[in-house]
């Protein structure tokens, strides 16, 4: 067990300790402590939730709902989109649920109610929504407090009735899509199941006949738009095609089947003639001068078509081969000037001037051709110019003509669509077709819709549990009392030294405290009751401040309270008559110099009580001894005169008296006649008899009572803190207790928990033996 000191306790505001308390980490046994605690809320909010879910379950009317299913047609509807690449029809959203809100819309309501005479249904017209219950209790409430009188009102009119009807009606009305599919499910709830499958049919059918009279009212609307307009469109293409016709009749521009004039047909052929007398002209020029340098480089070996096909020249050009080959051979065989050889280059030159020959008649068949091409393009280019020069009067005429022409095309193509338009508007209009069709007419339920067990019941409880937890919550953080050890030590860091439980007087056997009140029989709970539970934990306090003291020194402890009632006294009596029973050097000192009940108690009943105040030679001369030693100092037990008990007191029945210092002995000790000179005294007092006790108690007043307490706690070791009443004693008033400390080093051994619930252990009674 550790030492605190008030110098290390820090106090801090409730708003900064909880900022604190969310760094923890919460263990499982905080959870469980917590329920533990609030076991009884929460078990009680639950069992409440859970029998108003019962009592909800058994006193509200069973409704039945009947349910009709229909599919809105893709084709007919509003498409958005359309995939490319799979042609899927996509509708969007938006648009299956403004179907939903059309099936609940007013329209459609009143049209049900009409046809099955709903305005006389006693379950619709006496049913209001809660919105409107509210909407009634704010405009009463609002009347109410503007004073504003009431007016007579008469008999309601068939609209009222019409509108209170309307919304018992949609009340009932539910209307959802079924999943992302063209399915709309039409609900109704109502007492009657087959009231109910009869309504939820008239809505699907009353949906069904209003998107049809929509659509053939649309139809008609729009064919007499669209007849007034195929009339108009008509009379302008008829117009704009008469204006065509006039304007080329006037510029004599003759239109054939291919859309173009008379005119363009002529120049686009005498222009092509051109292009082709401008070819078979170069061609003939290109041959003509490929066959002169031929014939003036002496060059047998053209390959000119007319050369290629003359039969004439290509037997010449085989001879002139065989020739050439002959001379060849004769010359490999006779010398030069023989006349063989010679023979053979006379026969040579002969097929060459031949060859010559045929190549100018060829050249003057290529001259006679190059000038009849000539003459022709000169003819072409003539009829170009003349046909260019004729219809370039006629350009201007025809773009006007061009820009006439597209407006009558346009008129045209513009009256085949509107007329297209309006033929399919008067299908449509002669036969409506709806936007869905129903798949699964509303039958009567087996079951009722609501209320459910299986599902208010759970509800319920887990409604209740939350309200338990919620309370459970609430009162945990609302509540600030000092309750548990652990609490102090979490927020104040002050340890705990043990619970001692409320005093019970024993109820069999003899005791020595007959004829004494029952006000003052804790003060014997050592001497009387030595193994009750208040004494056996008054013994682990014991047991935890021996582990604190030092076994070859000397301690004074002072124990107080917050305030009065607390049972310091009965802490400080019955804790000196325990170490006195051990054999130990024990002094109860009463410092309380506000109630001194200790003193009062020695005056009139000391041997009751086992109390003996000291002699006054006890305390010999109040010079000596001073400035007495702390309880950490290192003082040696063997350097110190300690009053033994003697051994023969020990083994008699009666009890041995624990000596007391009682306020009138500490201040007759007081040097000065002061008004506070009892606070030096007691320092003095201590200061000596700390040399002739091992154990001083000392008994002071609580910290609201009087400031000599706070003086006194600077003359003691280290103090215990009593708390009786956790109900009443909050964390904020301890902690503004010991703000008056400040920083002021002083011990505080721990606190010590007076009148605990805590149930004792049953150690006896589980082995067999008797239970106290």
């Amino acid at each position: 067990m550790g030492l605190h000191e008030f110098g290390t306790i820090e106090t801090y505001p409730p708003i900064e300790r909880r900022e604190d308390l969310r760094k923890e980490y919460l263990s499982f046994r905080d959870i469980f402590n917590f329920l533990k605690k609030n076991i009884p809320i929460i078990a009680l909010s639950t069992i409440a939730g859970v029998v108003l879910g019962i009592l909800y379950t058994l006193n509200t009317p069973s409704s039945y709902e009947a349910t009709a299913r229909l599919v809105i047609d893709p084709e007919q509807g509003r498409i958005v989109s359309q995939d490319a690449t799979t042609g899927t029809v996509i509708i969007e959203a938006a648009e299956i649920a403004s179907q939903v809100e059309i099936v609940k819309s007013e329209a459609i309501a009143e049209d049900v109610i009409r046809k099955l005479g709903l305005m006389t249904d006693p379950e619709i017209v006496n049913n209001r929504s809660w919105q409107s219950a509210l909407r009634g209790l704010i405009i009463s409430a609002i009347e109410t407090v503007a004073g504003s009188e009431d007016k007579e009102q008469g008999p309601p009119t068939d609209e009222e009735r019409m509108r209170r009807t309307m919304d018992g009606f949609l009340s009932r009305v539910s209307v959802r899509r079924v999943g992302q599919s063209y399915v709309l499910e039409i609900g109704y709830r109502s007492g009657d199941p087959e009231k109910a499958a009869r309504t939820a049919n008239a809505l699907a059918g009353a949906y069904i006949r209003n998107g049809m009279n929509d659509r053939a009212a649309a139809a008609k609307q729009g064919a007499q738009w669209l007849e007034g307009r195929l009339i108009d469109v008509g009379r302008k293409a008829r117009e704009a095609a008469l204006a065509a016709e006039e304007y080329r009749n006037e510029h004599d521009i003759t239109a054939m089947a291919n859309a173009t004039s008379l005119d363009q047909q002529q120049l686009a052929e005498v222009s092509s003639q051109m292009l082709a007398a401008r070819a078979a002209t170069a061609d003939a020029s290109a041959k003509l001068t490929t066959l002169s340098k031929l014939i003036e480089s002496n060059s047998t070996d053209a390959n000119l078509p007319e050369i290629a096909n003359n039969p004439q020249i290509q037997k010449l050009r085989d001879d002139m081969r065989l020739a050439q080959t002959r001379m060849e051979s004769l010359k490999d065989r006779y010398s030069t000037g023989n006349p063989a050889i010679s023979a053979a280059e006379a026969d040579i030159t002969r097929i060459q001037a031949a060859i010559g020959a045929e190549l100018r008649q060829v050249e003057g068949l290529y001259r006679s051709n190059l000038e009849i091409a000539q003459t022709r393009e000169a003819l072409a280019v003539q009829q170009f110019s003349a046909a260019n020069s004729q219809g370039a009067d006629k350009n201007i005429a025809r773009v006007e003509l061009a820009e006439i022409e597209s407006r009558a095309n346009t008129y045209r193509r513009l009256y085949e669509s509107i007329l297209q338009q309006f033929v399919g508007a008067f299908q449509t209009q002669s036969f409506p077709l709806g936007k869905a069709r129903i798949v699964a007419a509303a039958t009567e339920p087996f079951g009722r819709d609501w209320p459910k067990p299986s599902v208010i019941l759970p509800f319920s409880m887990m409604l209740g549990l939350s309200f338990g937890l919620l309370a459970a919550v609430l009162r945990s953080g609302l509540d600030r009392r000092a309750g548990t050890s652990e609490r102090l030590q979490r927020e104040l860091g002050i340890a705990s030294l043990g619970h001692v439980p409320l005093y019970k007087p024993q109820l069999s056997g003899k005791n020595q405290s007959n004829g004494l009140p029952a006000s003052v029989l804790p003060l014997r709970s050592i001497l009387d009751m030595p193994y009750s539970p208040f004494s056996e934990a008054l013994r682990s306090v014991k047991n935890s401040l021996d582990s604190i003291v030092p076994a070859n020194g000397s301690v004074v402890i002072g124990i107080t309270s917050v305030g009065s009632g607390e049972g310091k006294t009965t802490i400080a009596t019955n804790l000196a008559q325990l170490y006195q029973n051990e054999g130990q050097s024990v002094l109860l000192v009463d410092a309380d110099f506000v109630a001194a009940r200790l003193t009062r108690l020695a005056v009139n009943a000391a041997p009751d009580f086992a109390l003996k105040p000291i002699h006054p030679a006890a305390l010999g001369d109040p010079a000596d001894g001073l400035g007495g030693s702390r309880l950490m100092r290192s003082a040696r037990y063997s350097e110190r005169t300690y009053l033994e008990h003697d051994p023969e007191d020990a083994a008699t029945d009666a009890a041995i008296p624990v000596p007391l210092l009682t306020v009138e002995q500490t201040r007759r000790s007081a040097a000065t006649p002061y008004r506070y000179g009892h606070l030096s005294a007691l320092k003095e007092a201590l200061a000596k008899l700390r040399r002739q006790y091992k154990v001083i108690i000392v008994d002071m007043s609580g910290f609201e009572e009087s400031a000599d307490t706070r003086a006194i706690c600077s003359y003691v070791d280290g103090i215990i803190l009593v708390i009786g009443n956790t109900r009443k004693l909050t964390i904020e008033r301890l902690s503004d207790a010991l703000k008056a400390f400040g920083r002021s080093r002083i011990a505080l051994l721990g606190v010590i928990s007076n009148r605990s619930e805590t149930k004792p252990k049953r150690t006896l009674a589980l082995l067999g033996g008797p239970s106290r």
